[in-house]
Parts: structure tokens; C-alpha cells; sequence
């Protein structure tokens, strides 16, 4: 609570200042990180990716390597024929066919399907069906597209190896690999190995599946026309693969592969909600941070404020009693009092000014004390109704003098406490001269003392200016007074009620008060009983 512009523009410049050097940095720092966050993610998923095509490239390449050694050999027995002038038959093929698991059949004839002969494996195991002539010829010729293609690239130096689905749609489906030899400088044969692509997988790329898995990866090779697995590494469900290839001499089938176990996608968006979450929680701090800073600068700058009103206030506290016994004092000295009468009212005034004077200092020495913790009481056995009598007592011609009427609703025979005696009066000459200070023209103070269940307790009422209900959990605060403009024509130390806290605190005791505005104020002190 801030009285002066000066106090308001310092709080603004403080929150200005903290807004720039701390919050904005931890902003920007924060969208920094995650955008670098998000970078980072995604070059991991990137690398990644790249390493499941390297994998999956490299297992094309095998079983085209395996292919085009094929290939090679078909060629090589070809132009052995040819070279020693005997024509193709079924024994030149036996030796590459029995050695060569997965093949079943092949072909070689010239490009227009003219002339070919086709010859099947002797293995049991590796004739799913027969090709007929008429088979083979219309494969040939339905596939006159792929063929020119192949002429081509073989017319450049490459020899294209082209895998086509043999009998499509029907039971044992058979796959042709096509490629070209070229026996002499422009004339071309072209021949074809036919074989179960599924028997492939399984009888040759399966080992090689095997060893790129390498217990890191599970990979698969499934049949795209009804997604069906034909074989995996590990236990993949068709449509878990990360990554997805055609095999390139089997386009009616996929290579799949993921990262086994957690997928990368799935580790890196944990990554990056666990340094998203850190970054959040790094954030809260620094803006918990701020905020501690912010109400302890603004709390010390509040109590500056407090104090500085508190000097204002003790020093018209001090001046208004030493002004008038100075000036009686001398009136007294210089002998221009007429009558005995009015002698013995300036002796009043300088006696009640000095006990003023004295409560205000012994006010700021006990508040003094007790805030280095130098304070001692004296716990002994306590009447609190005999305090309270001897308060009043004191009090009354006091109250008398001021005009103030006083009630009292003393219970009888209360058990004894445990306090201070001297403390105890204390804090009920603070409550009470807290009760004449901010009375209006109804000045009746009431002195009520009673028992509850566990505790003894003193009431004092008034029917003064009343306290706001915001304002009074603060009232006991040091220096702290009530914000209304009423209240700031009341000089005071702003410590009374502080004091009075205190010694209820150092008796394990309770102040609370009950108060509405215009209506007064009702304050107890509440004491446990002794055990």
C-alpha cells in the first residue's frame, strides 16, 4: 500500500525492470529452446529415416544382386551353347536350376516370342505348376512394353532385370524376372526365371531379413493386394512399419521395417515433452522467482513507506506533550498562574503529558525488544480479573478527563492463568487507548471479561469509526494503519496493537477483533487457562 506518487512510480519502475531483465529473456529464451527443440527432433527423425531407407535399400540391393548373378549365369550357359554350337535344352539348365532354390522355371527366346524353348526345375519341392508354351508366349507378349523397355536400356550398355506377376489373380501365382542377353552386336534374346516370389522371400531373402534385424529393427514382407504377411523378423502387425518399400523385383510386395520396441517417432515426441515440460517448469520458477522478488522489494518499499510516517507520526507525538509542558512549565516558572486552582490544573496537564510521553517511549522500547527477541517475562500465577481492576483503576480518572463513560461486565471467579502480569496490563492499555483514539461523539468503552471452554478472555468495545473487514488481518502488522482519511487525523505510533500481538503471542494467547464500519470495534484478548 503505497500513499505517495513517488512510491507508485518507484513500484512501476521496479516492475518494468523486472519485466525487461528477467521475463521478456525467459521468454524469448524459452521459444528459442523450442524451436531448437523442434529442429533437433526433427533432424533425429530425418536421420532416422534416412537410416530405415538405407536399411530397406540395402535388402533390395541383395536380392537384386541375387537376382542379376542369375541372370549372369543364364547368360553365361546361353552363349556356352552357342559357342560350341549345341542347342539349349533341358540339361544345360539342370546344374543352375537344382542349385538355385526358389526357381522353378525359365525361358529364353527371342523378343517377339517366336521362338523360346522353357525349362522346369527336376526339384519336387520347387515345381509349383507348369508353364505351358502357350503360357509363356502370352506372358511374352503381353508384356511387349516392358520388352522395348529392356531393348532400351540394354542398347545403353544396362542390362534391366523387370519382375512381371505371372497368372495374376489366380492360385500359385508365379513372378518373371525378364532381362536380355545379347548373344551377338544388335541381336538380343530375351529370357525370363520364373519363381514364387513368396518362396523367395522365404527360402533366401529370409536369411538376410534376419541379419539386418540384428535385434534392433523388425522387418516384414507383406502382399499388397490383400496386405497379408508373408514373413517378419519379430511380431509386426501389417500397417505398424515406419517405413515402406516396393521390392524392387516383386512390385505385388512390400519390405516394411520399424525400430523394435519404442518407435523413433515415439521416442523423440517423449524427448521433446520431457524438455518442453523442463523448459515449463523452469519458466514457473523464474516467474515465481520474479514474483518473490517483486513482493519482497514491494513489501520493503511498503515498509519504508510505514516507517517513515511512523517517524512523522512519533515526532508529532513527541512535539504536541513537550510543547505543552514546555509552555505550562515556564508559565509555572515566570508565576502569571492567578489562583491555586489553576496551578493544580497545569500540574495535571504536565503529569498527564509526561505518562503520554512515557507510554509512546516505552511503547517503541518493548516494540524494540521484542523485534531482537531481548524481551523477558514473568509467568506467574494470574488473576485476570484483578488485572483488569487495577487497569481501570489507574485508568479511570483518565477516561474521566477525556469524557469517555465506562462500562464493565467483569464474570465472576475465573481461573488463573499463566502470564505476565505487567504484559498483560500492557496490552490492554494499547487496546483500550486504541478504543479512545478512534471513538466518534459516542465515547463509551466497555470492559467485559468471561470463560469459554479452554480459554479466559478480556473484550474491549467501542463505539468508534469501525475497521473495514480488508483491513483487519493488517491492523497488527508494525506500522500499519487503516487506510481511511479519518484515521490519518489520528496521530499514533502505529505499534499499539503490534505490541499487543506480540505479548499474546509470547502467552500463546489470540487477539481478534470484530468490527463494522461507523459502528465500532470489538476487540479480544483471549488467554488459555492453566492446566
Amino acid at each position: 500500500m503505497f500513499k505517495t506518487s513517488s512510491g507508485r512510480s518507484t513500484l512501476r519502475t521496479l516492475t518494468l525492470i523486472l519485466v525487461l531483465l528477467v521475463l521478456l529473456p525467459a521468454i524469448f529464451y524459452s521459444a528459442y529452446e523450442i524451436g531448437a527443440l523442434t529442429q533437433s527432433e526433427n533432424l533425429i527423425e530425418r536421420i532416422y529415416r534416412q537410416q530405415l531407407d538405407a536399411a530397406l535399400f540395402s535388402l533390395n540391393q541383395y536380392a537384386w544382386d541375387i537376382a542379376d548373378r542369375w541372370a549372369s549365369d543364364v547368360d553365361r550357359i546361353v552363349r556356352g551353347a552357342r559357342s560350341s554350337s549345341r542347342p539349349l535344352s533341358q540339361h544345360a539348365f539342370n546344374s543352375f536350376l537344382s542349385s538355385n532354390r526358389g526357381i522353378h522355371a525359365l525361358f529364353v527366346g527371342d523378343t517377339a516370342a517366336t521362338t523360346f524353348i522353357v525349362v522346369s526345375s527336376s526339384r519336387p519341392d520347387s515345381a509349383r505348376r507348369k508353364h505351358t508354351d502357350s503360357e509363356v508366349r502370352s506372358l511374352i507378349r503381353s508384356q511387349h512394353a516392358v520388352v522395348e523397355r529392356l531393348v532400351r536400356l540394354q542398347s545403353t550398355g544396362y542390362r534391366k532385370i523387370e519382375g512381371v506377376a505371372i497368372g495374376q489373380g489366380t492360385p500359385g501365382q508365379s513372378t518373371g524376372l525378364l532381362f536380355l542377353i545379347e548373344i551377338a552386336p544388335g541381336r538380343l534374346l530375351l529370357s525370363g526365371i520364373l519363381l514364387d516370389a513368396e518362396s523367395f522371400v522365404l527360402d533366401v531373402l529370409r536369411r538376410k531379413l534376419d541379419e539386418a534385424a540384428e535385434g534392433e529393427f523388425l522387418l516384414s514382407v507383406v502382399r499388397k493386394a490383400d496386405n497379408r504377411q508373408v514373413y517378419a523378423t519379430g511380431p509386426l502387425t501389417p500397417g505398424e512399419e515406419r517405413q515402406a518399400k516396393d521390392l524392387w523385383l516383386f512390385p505385388d510386395y512390400s519390405l516394411g521395417i520399424r525400430l523394435k520396441g519404442q518407435t523413433i517417432e515415439e521416442i523423440v515426441r517423449e524427448r521433446f515433452y520431457r524438455n518442453l515440460s523442463l523448459l515449463m517448469v523452469l519458466d514457473i520458477m523464474i516467474v515465481i522467482g520474479v514474483w518473490f522478488v517483486y513482493r519482497t522489494v514491494r513489501r520493503e518499499m511498503e515498509l519504508s513507506q510505514l516507517k517513515s510516517d511512523f517517524v512523522s507520526n512519533v515526532s508529532h507525538e513527541l512535539r504536541t506533550p513537550l510543547a505543552l509542558i514546555r509552555m505550562f512549565g515556564e508559565t509555572l516558572e515566570m508565576g502569571r498562574v492567578p489562583g491555586e486552582e489553576k496551578k493544580q490544573e497545569y500540574y495535571a496537564t504536565i503529569v498527564r503529558e509526561t505518562e503520554r510521553l512515557t507510554g509512546l517511549v516505552n511503547n517503541i522500547l518493548n516494540f524494540s525488544r521484542m523485534e531482537s527477541g531481548k524481551k523477558e517475562y514473568q509467568f506467574s500465577s494470574v488473576d485476570l480479573n484483578g488485572v483488569v481492576q487495577k487497569v481501570l483503576s489507574s485508568y479511570q480518572s483518565h477516561l474521566e478527563h477525556l469524557g469517555f463513560g465506562l462500562k464493565t461486565g467483569i464474570a465472576p471467579a475465573l481461573p488463573s492463568i499463566l502470564a505476565d502480569a505487567e504484559a498483560v496490563s500492557e496490552a490492554l492499555l494499547n487496546v483500550m487507548d486504541n478504543a479512545i483514539k478512534f471513538s466518534n461523539d459516542n465515547k463509551t468503552i466497555t470492559i467485559r471479561t468471561g470463560l469459554t471452554d479452554r480459554t479466559v478472555y478480556i473484550e474491549v468495545e467501542d463505539h468508534g469509526i469501525g475497521i473495514p473487514p480488508e483491513e483487519q488481518s493488517k491492523i497488527f502488522e508494525k506500522f500499519y494503519r487503516v487506510s481511511s482519511g479519518l484515521v490519518h487525523d489520528i496521530r499514533g505510533s502505529g505499534l499499539g496493537l503490534t505490541l499487543v500481538r506480540h505479548i499474546m503471542d509470547a502467552h500463546k494467547g489470540e487477539i481478534s477483533v470484530h468490527s463494522r464500519v461507523g459502528e465500532g470495534s470489538t476487540f479480544r484478548l483471549s488467554f488459555p487457562i492453566r492446566s
